[in-house]
């Protein structure tokens, strides 16, 4: 009976940002779960590949190319969902994007752009997608956010600014959408992605230095962002306005580097 209730057969999700790492992760546990996935990403290449796993694996799923910051992407990819599947369930707000810069080298422009990838694509794709899922009398929308809109990194301002900015807007919107529509951050630490293995490539000691900063002591796995995600978009979850820590128990920054003192 329990189990019963993370069965998502039925329901159609849109997860943008789905090409790879976090977003291809939640989208094949959606889809494993029962629900149509609707994969985006700006690579076409990458969202096909996303889609033709969760295909193999007996799920369902549509790949669209798509940039978040585009309101007519936007608008086409829900369209598209509707279109395809007659409905909206689930949103995962999953693109995002940092510039590296020291404060006193950061430009307007980086922190512009970075809070429009992090909070502006989350807005815009969410005020599209709910009017449908007030036709449907439900729905969950869930924000994956960083622990650095809670601790801040040295070098990372633009992209601590807007992550706090997405759970904000998390909070606000949910309130504003309750009862109905249920809204969700998830705020992770560090996770095994592309970018993350290339980075350990390159860095000698990188890996072992992440794991002994994390209480845990590893690294996460990108399908437990899934899991989560399930849970929260269950039709009895009881929460909503929250945002959910999933970072091994780090209350600090886990970056193996800084920069120095000023």
């Amino acid at each position: 009976m329990a189990l019963e209730q993370f069965n998502l057969e039925g329901q159609v999700a849109i997860v943008t940002g789905a090409g790879r790492g976090v977003g291809k992760g939640i989208a094949g546990v959606l889809a494993e779960a029962g629900a149509s996935v609707v994969a985006t990403a700006r690579t076409s290449s990458e969202v096909d590949q996303t889609v033709r796993e969760i295909e193999r694996s007996g799920g369902k799923g549509i790949a669209l190319t798509a940039d978040a910051l585009v309101r007519a992407d936007s608008e086409r990819v829900v369209d598209t969902a509707v279109a395809r599947f007659g409905r909206i369930d689930i949103l995962v707000n999953n693109v995002g994007g940092a510039a590296f810069a020291p404060f006193l080298n950061l430009t307007d422009e980086q922190l512009r752009v970075t809070f429009d990838r992090c909070v502006t694509s989350a807005f815009m794709m969410s005020q599209l997608a709910v009017p449908h899922m007030l036709e449907v009398g439900r729905g969950s929308i869930v924000n994956i956010s960083s622990g650095v809109g809670r601790f801040g990194v040295r070098g990372f301002v633009s992209y601590c600014v807007a992550k706090a900015g997405l759970e904000s807007l998390t909070r606000a919107m949910a309130q504003e959408l309750a009862p109905k529509v249920r809204v969700n951050a998830i705020s992770l630490g560090t996770f095994m992605t592309p970018g993350l293995r290339s980075g350990m490539a390159a860095l000698r000691g990188w890996e072992d230095r992440l794991n002994e900063l994390t209480p845990l002591r590893r690294i996460g796995d990108v399908a437990d962002v899934g899991r989560l995600t399930v849970y929260l978009c269950t039709r009895d979850c009881y929460a909503t306005s929250a945002t959910f820590q999933l970072d091994g128990g780090i209350e600090k920054s886990n970056f193996p580097t800084s920069l120095p003192d000023l």
